[in-house]
């Protein structure tokens, strides 16, 4: 009896010793004498017999077998298995069995859990594994590698999709396959996919099945992350490997994930973590404390994640009814031609906005009406500029110099409507949207942006269904500006719905709206670096960053994020400007077109003007429509009102000019 237990000690004792290796792999094209070498190198000096099989469900080439072998492998065979009766032959078991590292290549995750769940071939994974062989695996590969798994039973899940609703049918998660990395579940593209939102969303969704709180474990493409027997992961390659782990997650409007503190580890070739104690060993050493600690404007912000009338129905209705006070004077800036659709919703709501398109008539210094018509406006909305033209705009002349300082007084409501959202922050990214591997070949670019969050940078429609090509961009430029201008907060804003920054009891508060889950990157003081490892022959490196530490809170519904105490500016009372009387040789020239026109749209054009004119719009009987202050160019739009004619009005001092237009 004695000599039994001591072989069960024996065998115990043998199994522990000998605990396998685990090698995930986020994805993307090997490269010979690239990014792949070492992580692949590992696998191989890590196998016993230096054999390696390649398992796949499809024909595959002899590409990556003969790279194994350039690598040192004796040996490395395609193994195809195709169907569940041939995933549990003994044959096939003991095919498996002659091999000490194991790679399964990528395509879909839901072929390798129904082909070999409970097969001999998962039999054979394990007591592989067991005996100290090489577990890896790229993409769907990789994705089986965990204790939960992802399993996409169903149709793919996009990250959009789990900030819309974390409990969707196709979150098809399972916990009874490979038993590798307990308490651990993992994705592969994590930031060229956009994947951190859908991480998060499994881990949720786990939570709310299950009351386990996970770990989610991410790689970028082109990555590895090498564990050893002792589970000490080894990053390589080009881009990082995200931790996840939250202290909570809650549920509002039904299916939106929430939560105050999800911990994300994000790290960069050469770290080293415990994946048992998540203790970083080696990471990210340059300390990245934000320059400024809190958001402390006294003055309300609100920033919409898409564009279009559509999306930002509930926005606007807010900005007219509930912020600030009903019925205050609303100045509009956009772009020449611009806003027509948001312009109207506005009029619909009972406000007829001052509207400001950028120009450099608009910048004259003869603009004293417009200015002192800025200067009694309570709210203003950025939609629709172009980020160059406004900018430009606001530094050239006295209209741009007193919008920049307006929007700072106190109790000014200001609203951004989609990608105009990026300005309200310290810097933003300008060319995201222009080419889909910036970020990936390091050209990402960014300029100071309005501040009114001082220590924050925005990112509008993070992940739009319909750019999902630029989600590498959209995802890693926010902890790029994070650490590189150690700012404070970082705001991934997403479609049909709005963040308000504003003012409660003193604090400051950030509180998010709408269809899809906000995310707030916070910055509490951490360490980090910027990627440095080259992608290319040219020396060109990713705009991504690691660091030790950021928070992420999910915020919708009631959930708030207090982010500093209000500090009330010093506004000194507006004087207005004198009107100067419009020199009676001055002549007027007013030209308008289409006209007569279909859809109730009207260009007016005016001369270069040295004075301000008031335009109007009559019917008929004389019921006055509309009525501001032109520029040289302006757009009427008489589109809600119905067909008919109508009496284009323009003075100046005793000038008067009538026109009539057909619509």
């Amino acid at each position: 009896m004695m000599v039994r237990w001591c072989l069960i000690l024996f065998s115990i004792v043998g199994t522990a010793s000998a605990q396998g290796k685990l090698v995930l792999v986020g994805g993307g094209s090997e490269d010979e004498n690239g990014w792949s070498n070492e992580p692949y190198t590992w696998i191989v000096d890590h196998a016993s017999n230096k054999k390696v099989a390649v398992i796949s469900y499809t024909d595959e080439d002899n590409w990556i077998p003969d790279y194994f072998k350039s690598l040192g492998a004796v040996t490395a065979d395609n193994i195809k298995l195709d169907s569940r009766a041939k995933s549990d032959l003994q044959a096939t078991y003991d095919l498996l069995m002659q091999y000490d590292a194991f790679f399964f290549k990528g395509g879909d995750q839901s072929f390798y859990y129904n082909y070999f769940k409970d097969t001999k071939t998962e039999q054979a994974i394990i007591d592989k594994f067991n005996a100290g062989g090489v577990m890896s695996g790229t993409s769907a590969g990789m994705a089986i590698l965990s204790g939960v798994i992802y399993a996409a039973l169903n149709n793919s899940v996009y990250p959009d999709i789990a900030l819309e609703n974390f409990l969707d049918s196709d979150i098809t998660l399972r916990n009874d396959f490979l038993p590798f990395l307990p308490g651990i579940i993992v994705d592969t593209h994590l930031t060229e996919r956009g994947r951190g939102a859908r991480l998060m969303g499994f881990m949720a969704n786990w939570y709310h099945s299950t009351g386990e709180l996970i770990t989610g474990v991410g790689v970028d493409d082109r990555t590895a992350l090498c564990i050893d027997e002792n589970k000490i992961g080894h990053v390589y390659g080009t881009g990082t490997v995200s931790i996840y782990n939250a202290g909570n997650f809650g549920i509002a409007n039904d299916n939106n994930m929430v939560s105050d503190s999800v911990h994300v580890t994000q790290l960069l070739y050469g770290n080293k973590i415990n994946l048992e104690t998540l203790k970083i060993l080696d990471g990210p050493d340059q300390a990245i404390i934000p320059e400024k600690t809190a958001e402390t404007g006294n003055y309300e912000v609100i920033l919409s994640g898409s564009e279009g009338l559509s999306s930002n129905l509930p926005l606007l209705t807010y900005f007219v009814e509930e912020a600030g006070e009903p019925g205050d004077s609303v100045l509009v800036v956009t772009n020449p031609g611009n806003g027509h659709s948001i312009i109207g919703k506005l009029k619909t709501l009972g406000i007829d906005p001052v509207v400001l398109e950028i120009s450099a008539a608009a910048n004259a210094s003869s603009r004293t009406l417009l200015r002192n018509n800025i200067r009694k406006s309570k709210k203003v909305l950025f939609v629709e500029n172009d980020d160059e033209a406004l900018f430009d705009f606001l530094n050239e002349g006295p209209t741009g110099e007193l919008i920049y300082n307006h929007i700072r007084r106190n109790g000014i409501v200001t609203a951004f409507i989609g990608e105009d959202s990026r300005y309200a922050g310290k810097t933003f990214v300008t060319n995201h949207l222009n080419d889909e591997l910036a970020a990936y070949y390091g050209e990402l670019e960014y300029r100071p942006g309005l501040a009114l969050l001082q220590t924050s940078t925005v990112m509008s429609n993070t992940y739009d269904e319909f750019t999902t090509d630029f989600y590498e961009n959209t995802t890693a430029a926010i902890p790029f500006a994070i650490i590189s201008e150690k700012l404070k907060y970082g705001v991934y804003l997403n479609r049909n719905s709005y963040l308000k920054f504003y003012q409660q009891s003193g604090l400051n508060v950030f509180n998010s709206e709408g269809e899809f889950t906000t995310i707030i990157a916070l910055n509490s003081g951490t360490t980090g670096e910027l990627a440095f490892r080259h992608v290319n022959q040219a020396g060109d490196h990713r705009n991504y960053a690691g660091f030790s530490e950021l928070r992420y809170v999910l915020l919708n519904g009631t959930e708030q994020l207090f982010v500093g105490v209000a500090q009330p500016s010093a506004d000194e009372p507006y004087v207005p400007e004198v009107i100067t009387a419009t020199p009676p040789d001055e002549v007027l020239s007013l030209k308008v077109f289409p006209n007569p026109s279909r859809n109730g749209i009207f260009h007016v054009r005016m001369a270069p003007m040295s004075f301000p004119y008031t335009m109007t719009v009559s019917d008929p009987l004389g019921k006055v429509l509309q009525s501001r202050v032109i520029s040289e160019d302006e757009v009427l739009d008489l589109s809600s009102c119905v067909p008919g004619m109508y009496y284009l009005t323009v003075v100046s001092g005793q000038k008067k000019y009538t026109l009539k237009l057909i619509h």
